[in-house]
């Protein structure tokens, strides 16, 4: 990638913000290149995402397709597939397993297990090629990867219009006397601790709604069905802590409940979408491990 020559900017900006709204990439990625040393700012490499620029400050970005498409490798994993053809691939995720590679540059990804199967060099985010959407490394359950640049278009404006349909079993604390919720707060980045969301009123927060069932109540939790119709980072999860509901054994948003190495109870049970190509109903579902079942028994029993 060439010279950046920073102009029109009505105030300075942070290096990290403006490379992440200049190369419309996540934060993930941007933090990457600053790990590469592969930025520059007036012939200079640059190791502060926070450093202020302004106008006529020129930005270098160096070697970054080669770079970074070397960090990609193919592993043999055992990954579970429920369906595949040419355009996607649904998979159904087990816990502790990253959708992608991240910045800490991990190689045990359901990407680099599918790589072989991807059209890599056609999609522009070569850290995460095909991914419509991801599920926390603790969160388990089906999820769709795109082998081609045309499917994952086609699907990505399903995510937009909302017509991907994706609902998620939670066992959480305390019960409920309503049947049915629907949860409208906005998701921000928490300033006081980057790994976690928060809902905020701020102007920059982006708007988050969450449709809650509950299908269980127990004497001290339920069992809740909860249907995206956005898709923010741990959205479920903020949106649980949030009205008071925290999922179990979720240390980053409630309590840790004693299940060591095992995450929050949230598994991704459906997914229904309309097939890039044949523009069938795709409809598929994943049954929660045995932990997860454990669980509800176990509380089932409680009353």
């Amino acid at each position: 990638m060439g010279k950046i020559l920073v102009q029109n900017l009505n105030e300075k900006i942070r290096l990290d913000k403006f490379l992440t709204n200049f190369l419309k990439q996540n934060r993930s990625y941007v933090e990457k290149l600053f790990e590469q040393q592969l930025i520059y700012v007036n012939g200079e490499v640059s190791f502060k995402k926070g450093q202020l620029i302004d106008n006529e400050m020129q930005i270098e970005i160096k070697d970054i397709e080669q770079t970074l498409n070397t960090q990609l490798k193919p592993i043999t994993a055992k990954i579970k597939i429920v369906y595949e053809d040419n355009d996607v691939i649904v998979v159904d995720k087990a816990k502790h397993t990253l959708v992608h590679p991240t910045t800490f540059n991990e190689q045990d990804t359901i990407v680099n297990a599918l790589l072989n199967k991807i059209k890599v060099n056609e999609f522009e985010d070569k850290l995460r090629p095909g991914v419509v959407h991801r599920l926390d490394r603790d969160t388990s359950g089906l999820l769709i990867i795109a082998k081609n640049k045309k499917a994952y278009d086609y699907l990505i404006k399903q995510v937009q219009t909302k017509s991907i349909i994706r609902k998620y079993l939670a066992i959480v604390h305390n019960n409920f006397q309503d049947k049915f919720l629907l949860i409208k707060a906005p998701i921000d980045r928490s300033k006081q601790n980057e790994l976690r969301m928060i809902v905020s009123d701020d102007a920059k927060a982006k708007p988050a709604q969450t449709e809650v069932t509950i299908l269980e109540n127990y004497p001290t939790a339920a069992l809740l069905e909860c249907y995206l119709l956005t898709g923010r980072t741990h959205q479920i999860r903020v949106h649980m802590a949030y009205i008071h509901h925290p999922i179990f054994n979720d240390e980053l948003y409630g309590t840790y409940d004693g299940y060591k190495n095992y995450g929050q109870f949230l598994h991704a049970y459906y997914l229904s979408f309309v097939h890039p190509t044949t523009k069938e109903v795709m409809t598929f579902n994943s049954k929660p491990d045995k932990t997860f079942q454990a669980l509800k028994q176990k509380l089932k029993g409680d009353r």
